[in-house]
């Protein structure tokens, strides 16, 4: 166990250290044009690896993320049709009890899953301090928010939405507890991040941008459930458009 720990650690330093393939990731608060998928359940997702971004990646100065030795990251850009505000869209975030709803397609399991088979709001960063869901004027405030949610672990999160109007929102999550798997720390608080860009386009047409970044001792390791992690980008943006998450086609198939 002590070898493949060491080992663990170097492959993760490798990963992390190479810059020379370093990638330039558009993020839509830097100015640089991104492109969207049609409206649909279909969004485009990618994802890189650490030594395609290289050491201390960041996204940009404007996401507020400091530089991270980033393991996974995936992006995901799709639209879809709303005609309503703003902050029904984060009154649908800020409905914490309802992600247990949200389906992927597991590569592994070859069958629809629940992403997050259960989830509930906190009144603070204590697990055990559980209450009912978000309004959308508790999102709007602006206040970090906490919620509690089992997926492949059991995790604190902190929700923000950062910025807001009638025409869009930007929203942050971060991981505030860890998750061991045999007394190893296989992720850290912040080790998880996800940052939310969601916008009026023309007409009823929303934008949908959403960054998610992983590192940690396993994180390197995780290159095999890429379709699955695929998949799980993609459900949570059909909930976040309103659609069905296991009513289509997965992006994913193998």
């Amino acid at each position: 166990m002590r070898a493949f720990v060491a080992a663990a650690t170097v492959l993760f330093g490798l990963l992390a250290s190479r810059t020379g393939l370093a990638v330039d990731i558009p993020v839509p608060c830097a100015g640089k044009p991104v492109q969207y998928a049609a409206p649909g359940p279909a969004p485009d997702v990618r994802v890189y690896y650490g030594d395609e971004l290289g050491a201390n990646w960041t996204p940009g100065a404007c996401t507020g993320w400091e530089p991270a030795n980033v393991a996974i990251l995936m992006v995901t850009a799709g639209s879809f049709h709303f005609a309503g505000p703003a902050d029904e869209l984060a009154a649908r975030l800020g409905a914490i009890s309802q992600y247990h709803s949200i389906r992927y397609w597991s590569h592994t399991r070859q069958d629809w899953r629940p992403l997050m088979p259960d989830s509930y709001a906190l009144s603070g960063p204590d697990p055990k301090l559980k209450r009912a869901d978000f309004t959308a004027a508790e999102m709007l405030s602006g206040a970090p928010l906490h919620f509690y949610q089992t997926a492949s672990g059991k995790f604190s999160y902190r929700l923000q939405v950062r910025e807001h109007d009638a025409n869009h929102l930007v929203v942050t999550m971060e991981n505030i507890t860890g998750f061991q798997m045999l007394f190893l720390p296989v992720f850290k608080p912040g080790d998880a991040r996800l940052l939310y860009f969601i916008e009026r386009g023309e007409g009823d047409v929303w934008n949908f941008y959403q960054l998610t970044a992983l590192k940690g001792l396993f994180a390197p390791f995780m290159r095999s459930g890429e379709p699955s992690f695929i998949n799980r980008a993609v459900a949570i943006f059909r909930y976040a458009a309103g659609m069905p998450t296991d009513a289509d086609p997965p992006l994913a198939l193998e």
